[in-house]
């Protein structure tokens, strides 16, 4: 792994720590929606939307992404990276919490992790 490579790992880490407020914060419609595979992580540190929900939870999915960025930046700006590799480092460490019967997308299209399948991997990660 390079250098660079622990840096953000280490600072996805961090950022996690730091996730574990508001911007990680879920509701009970986003919980629900995640518990049904509507709703999911994405390889880019971001929920997204996978399936039909409701205004309200789409709404609240746009809150938690704003919150999520909002930290990214100022991670990035902390270490002086790029606010994307932040992003990218964290959802290396949020694919890890994907569970079964939960939705997540590696960049190619969403995916269900089945009950034998390991936790999602992005590419980007070690």
């Amino acid at each position: 792994m390079t250098r660079q490579g622990k840096i953000l790992l280490g600072a996805a880490g961090l950022a996690l720590l730091g996730l574990a407020g508001a911007a990680w914060a879920q509701g009970g419609g986003v919980t629900a929606a995640m518990a049904a595979a509507q709703v999911g992580e994405r390889a880019d540190g971001y929920l997204g939307v996978r399936g039909s929900v409701s205004d309200a939870v789409k709404a609240e999915v746009e809150q938690i992404n704003i919150k999520r960025r909002a930290l990214y930046t100022s991670r990035a700006q902390e270490r002086g990276v790029a606010v994307e590799a932040i992003a990218a480092a964290t959802a290396c460490q949020a694919m890890q919490r994907v569970g079964v019967g939960q939705a997540y997308n590696l960049g190619g299209g969403w995916a269900v992790r089945g009950a034998g399948d390991a936790a999602p991997k992005p590419a980007n990660c070690p």
